[in-house]
């Protein structure tokens, strides 16, 4: 359908769940810069949503426990379709429209491919610091 799991919000999603704040909020920083340099939105937009995600992540993952693979898809589902949501609003207020079928289509279907992509990339992490730590 034209849609793709959003890897750099499971990067933001996994860095929140994983590293601590400061560590977390570098990197939402620096994926939100490299997807505003190739995005639509207006400059800043990803980056700042992103630092948003990174602060809000610490604090439910603070209260509650995310540590199985259905809770982390939940969490980036629902991340995921605030984030598709967010940036169609932006879009729209700068002038750039989009159909509604259109939106809808990127606003579901994106969500849930990224939070069924959400666990092979979170085990790809989890495998990588592993041998980082050896």
């Amino acid at each position: 359908f034209g849609t793709m799991p959003d890897l750099l919000l499971i990067a933001v999603v996994i860095a929140g769940l994983i590293f601590d704040f400061r560590l977390a909020l570098f990197c939402s920083l620096l994926a939100g810069v490299f997807k505003d340099s190739f995005g639509l939105n207006a400059f800043g937009i990803n980056t700042l949503i992103f630092a948003l995600w990174s602060f809000l992540i610490a604090q439910v993952s603070r209260r509650l426990s995310i540590n199985t693979n259905f809770r982390r898809m939940a969490l980036i589902f629902i991340v995921a379709l605030i984030h598709n949501l967010l940036n169609g609003l932006s879009l729209a207020f700068f002038g750039k429209f989009i159909p509604l079928g259109i939106f809808l289509r990127i606003l579901f279907i994106s969500s849930i491919y990224t939070a069924l992509a959400m666990p092979a990339v979170f085990r790809i992490t989890e495998l990588s610091l592993k041998i980082k730590d050896e």
